[in-house]
């Protein structure tokens, strides 16, 4: 089975009324009071939604070394954290961000990134809630490009297009004839940086294999030949939810192997080091893997 048709595609469901109702509701209170509905649908939705809990229970159970019990409770927490960071997403595109209380630690690597003139990647994967980092890693130096991909609905499109707009942050598209490949290196070399997740393949078949919680797994080493081609900096952004609406983030430089000049090598020793910086935190945050997918699929 090819990676794009095992994969979980991300789509935001709840369809257009409920995301219309979402957008109203938590654009005027404190996304918590909608919390405790989450305790409701969420028992449902792990007897009805085999897929995604089969696949947290694998990933807990094989890779986190669980007892089936320790891993059916850490999959009910992981679907609530789950609903929680969609809930907070809506209430950042409704305009409602001030509510969040994040800290964000080595924030002065990100700072001093965004006053040097050359370009740079920002990496992240799906965990956590990066698109917190819109409002937190907020600055007026650069602009962001964040590479998307198609599947969500137009109205959270057009809401996340408005509302991080503010925060100097422009979508660029995957397109089928790869010139959002030309869109990346025109924003890199104009001196802005370009906003990438590191953690699926979307059924491209450039990656590399990387020892990640014990078993190989396929990571997109795409992002990583751009870089290392332009010799771009790459940081590492994850912002983690923490109690009630705090976030706690991470910023991480990746380094460039010293006397390598083949650029094959370089991307490899970067995304390897990627890997190393999403196991250290999801082992601080293993209920926040959200890729509802068999992400360890045998290797071909």
């Amino acid at each position: 089975m090819d990676s794009q048709n095992r994969q979980w595609k991300g789509k935001t469901g709840g369809g257009s009324f409920g995301q219309w109702f979402l957008f109203t509701v938590l654009g005027k209170i404190k996304v918590s009071a909608l919390y405790l509905v989450l305790y409701l649908v969420i028992p449902f939705y792990l007897l009805f939604g085999r897929k995604g809990y089969t696949c947290a229970m694998t990933y807990f159970r094989q890779h986190l070394g669980m007892t089936w019990f320790q891993a059916f409770k850490a999959t009910y927490k992981n679907h609530i954290t789950f609903g929680k960071v969609v809930l907070d997403k809506f209430a950042l595109l409704a305009g409602n961000a001030k509510q969040f209380n994040i800290e964000v630690e080595n924030i002065e690597i990100f700072n001093e990134a965004t006053c040097k003139p050359e370009g740079a990647f920002v990496m992240s994967a799906h965990i956590g809630n990066f698109e917190l980092a819109a409002h937190c890693l907020h600055q007026d130096k650069k602009q962001f490009y964040s590479l998307v991909y198609g599947g969500e609905s137009q109205a959270i499109v057009e809401r996340r297009e408005q509302t991080l707009s503010k925060f100097n942050m422009n979508l660029i598209s995957v397109t089928n004839d790869m010139s959002h490949l030309f869109a990346i290196k025109d924003a890199i070399e104009t001196g802005n940086m370009v906003i990438i997740h590191g953690d699926r393949l979307f059924g491209s078949p450039k990656s590399f294999s990387a020892d990640f919680l014990g078993k190989p797994a396929k990571f997109p080493i795409g992002a990583f030949r751009i870089a290392a081609q332009l010799d771009a900096p790459i940081y590492v952004v994850y912002i983690m939810k923490g109690k009630g609406l705090s976030y706690q983030g991470y910023v991480r430089k990746l380094e460039y192997p010293a006397d390598e000049r083949s650029s094959v090598k370089k991307a490899e020793c970067l995304g390897k080091q990627f890997v190393a910086t999403l196991e250290e935190i999801l082992k601080k945050y293993p209920e926040q893997w959200f890729n509802y997918y068999d992400f360890w699929e045998e290797l071909a």
